[in-house]
Formats: C-alpha cells, sequence, structure tokens
C-alpha cells in the first residue's frame, strides 16, 4: 500500500491521544466504507483507490485553529508535500470554521493529490483527508468535495 493510501496524517498526529468521534459525513455514491480501523473514525474508498478518512483527536495541548492547520500543513510540506494553492477558509454543514490544504506529492514515480481540512471545536480536532494518484482523484473530486461540505459534528 503506497504512502498517499495510508494518508500522511496518521503519521503527523500519531502522539495525539484519539478523541470520541461525533460527527457525520456522507458516503459519495460510488465509494464504499472501509470496516472499522483504529487509526481512523471513518474511512471510504472508491475502486480506484481513492480514499476519504476522517480523524478525531483530543485538541491537547488546547489550541486554535490557526495552531492545529499550521501544524498540519509544516508536517505535510516536511514529508514533501507541495503545497497547490494557498489554504482555504471552508465551513462545516453545520457551520464550524475550518481551514483547506491542498497538495501533490509523487510518490512512486506517480503524481498523487492529496487535501487535508482541519476543523477545532472545544476538545477536538477534526481532520478530513483525502487522496489518491492525480489520474483517478481528478475525475472523483466533486464526489471528494460533497462528501468533505456534508462533514458535520
Amino acid at each position: 500500500m503506497t504512502l498517499i493510501r495510508r494518508l500522511p496524517l496518521l503519521l503527523a498526529l500519531s502522539l495525539l491521544a484519539p478523541a470520541c468521534a461525533s460527527f457525520h459525513v456522507n458516503t459519495p455514491n460510488g465509494f464504499a466504507e472501509l470496516d472499522d480501523d483504529e487509526r481512523y473514525d471513518y474511512r471510504a474508498t472508491n475502486a480506484d483507490g481513492v480514499v476519504i478518512a476522517v480523524r478525531v483527536v483530543r485538541n491537547e495541548p488546547r489550541a486554535s485553529l490557526e495552531f492545529w492547520g499550521r501544524v498540519v500543513d509544516e508536517r505535510l510540506r516536511r514529508q514533501g508535500y507541495v503545497p497547490e494553492g494557498n489554504p482555504e477558509p471552508v465551513r462545516s454543514a453545520n457551520g464550524l470554521a475550518g481551514v483547506m490544504f491542498r497538495y501533490g506529492a509523487t510518490v512512486g514515480g506517480r503524481e498523487h493529490r492529496y487535501q487535508v481540512a482541519v476543523f477545532v471545536q472545544n476538545k477536538k480536532v477534526f481532520v478530513l483527508e483525502a487522496g489518491g494518484d492525480r489520474e483517478v482523484f481528478d475525475p472523483a473530486a466533486p464526489s471528494v468535495a460533497r462528501a468533505m461540505r456534508s462533514f458535520r459534528t
């Protein structure tokens, strides 16, 4: 399994303790929700290997959206992910403010896309991730975007 399929934020947030999941995201048509995985609170994939995932971690140290967004961005850059555009403010389906980052990377000689949205609500940090081979991610991007817009706490 390639690094992009394991989603690199597992490494970036591996030292943080998990928090109880309390969110909803719509699984897009053409995607299948995957069985329980201790590393993620939600995972779905399509037949081409595009993955959407959500992790919920404790907001420890207690910090702002700006802090957690910078943590995620800096760690991904150190791992070789190249930003594609500027961070974008986003909102969950129920109005929670967040920030979206988009990246490109070369993994195993193939171009990949990776995007991550971060939301902070009191004691929880919600990290929404999506990634896959650029060739198959781009056609799936509208479905990924719908799933990410459906996220609510």
